[in-house]
């Protein structure tokens, strides 16, 4: 079908309701800065006009983006609300709409595919490009967060809209590929084009994080406070990257104020920021600190959600089992250990795979460390460390893996071992003082350099 009618980057609509479009715009950036409500703004446009086949692909894409299964079956009623109207749409809202079916229908790898084939006709699609750098971090596909960007970026400029945004997500891919200078640099130009932009803040505080940089990483955050926390649905990730660099420190109460103001002021209700509360509550933990009532809260979180994110998304499971450990909770580790070799038989093909891969033999390793089977929680962890990015998240969060592997080893009477990856973390994070903390623990260094 042909059509006049425009998205603002020039890629072709469907729809002439010249209302909706607006609003589906409006919705692009919510869901791009993380300001706003893009599933409402996005069904307000769908309520005027209800054959807005690109306003449906995008309400089920945001609502994939949450990463639960609950919001998936309401991504699924848009999906086949846009598939009954594709006789009416365009080439590229068929293959939009194409791509959110492999999303709700758990095939995350032939999602990312069918957003590439778009950019290859649209490489200034926003909805696939965001949609795809997201699914290219729930996968941990590290390449392609930082290449689905460069292969459209010459196609942009700054009078483009959203060209802020795109080198926010490029810095990201940059860092994940740990190219930090570029990553950097990147994020320091997006941020001159969009202060506000809490992503390329979040891109710049990773490199930060990866090379140990932690008194400029914190000045870094509180400097931009007023642009990335206020009205910004993301600011609870940002916080927790604060407590890591208040955590290297031995800043304990400072990182627990802010758990408490800012993370977990309440028990949270979106999963990812539930994600974050957990893995700092097991930082503290592997660090020796008193948690005193936090981590039964979070396991009550976790426990609610068991039957309902049952096989859906495995780092989503990893973060539960440290939930559950924390807090004592057998049964429900059980659970989800017997939910987990579920996964493996019958579960949907992506998290099928991750959870095979890594993710089943990361949780019963953190099953095994909160129940002090310390030799257990090695053999299971050690394999997988290094190919865990296949179960998704970013390198600063797959770090506990490393954490606790050390951890285990100290208490596990294995000091040898944990001077081994602890190698490893001073080289790359010279000036890290958990990581000294750690060396010391271990009986330090055994042979001086040279």
């Amino acid at each position: 079908m042909k059509s006049s009618w425009m998205t603002e980057r020039g890629e072709p609509v469907s729809c002439g309701d010249a209302a909706a479009l607006a609003l589906y715009e409006q919705a692009l950036t919510q869901y791009q800065s993380y300001r706003g409500d893009p599933i409402a703004t996005i069904e307000k446009a769908l309520a005027s006009a209800p054959d807005f086949v690109l306003g449906h692909a995008l309400r089920a894409m945001v609502l994939f983006s949450f990463t639960e299964r609950r919001f998936i079956e309401q991504a699924r009623v848009s999906v086949t609300t846009a598939e009954a109207l594709l006789p009416r749409a365009n080439p590229r809202e068929r293959a939009l709409v194409a791509a959110a079916r492999a999303l709700v229908d758990g095939d995350w790898i032939a999602a990312g595919a069918a957003l590439d084939r778009v950019l290859v006709d649209h490489p200034r699609d926003i909805l696939a490009i965001q949609t795809g750098h997201l699914v290219d971090f729930f996968r941990g596909d590290t390449v392609n967060l930082r290449n689905r960007i460069v292969r459209v970026l010459p196609h942009w400029s700054a009078g483009v809209p959203g060209y802020s945004y795109l080198l926010g997500m490029y810095a990201f891919g940059l860092e994940e590929c740990n190219q930090y200078a570029e990553a950097e640099e990147t994020a320091r130009r997006a941020l001159q084009l969009e202060a506000k932009d809490a992503w390329a803040v979040h891109a710049g505080v990773h490199v930060m994080e990866m090379q140990g940089r932690i008194d400029e990483g914190i000045d870094w955050l509180v400097s931009r406070e007023k642009d990335w926390a206020p009205e910004n649905t993301f600011a609870f990730h940002n916080w927790w990257h604060l407590t890591l660099f208040h955590l290297d420190r031995e800043r304990y109460a400072d990182a627990l104020a802010v758990y408490d103001a800012r993370i977990h002021r309440e028990p949270p209700d979106p999963a990812l920021q539930l994600l974050d509360a957990t893995a700092l509550l097991w930082r503290l933990h592997l660090d020796g600190v008193d948690l005193g009532g936090r981590a039964g809260p979070v396991a009550d979180n976790w426990a609610k959600r068991l039957e309902t994110e049952r096989g859906f998304y495995v780092f989503n499971d990893m973060h539960a089992m440290m939930a559950f450990a924390l807090a004592r909770r057998d049964a429900e580790a059980e659970q989800l250990l017997s939910d987990l070799d579920w996964t493996v038989e019958q579960g949907p093909p992506t998290n099928r795979s991750m959870t095979r891969d890594v993710g089943r033999a990361i949780c019963r390793g953190i099953r095994a460390f909160g129940q002090e089977r310390y030799g257990e929680a090695i053999a299971e962890l050690q394999p997988v460390r290094d190919i865990a990015s296949r179960f998704g998240g970013s390198h600063a969060q797959r770090d506990v893996l490393t954490l606790t592997l050390i951890e285990a080893a100290i208490r596990g009477a294995q000091p040898a071992l944990a001077r081994h990856y602890l190698a490893e973390r001073l080289v790359l994070k010279p000036d890290s003082t958990w990581a000294r903390r750690l060396q010391a623990r271990a009986g330090g260094l055994r042979h001086a350099r040279a």
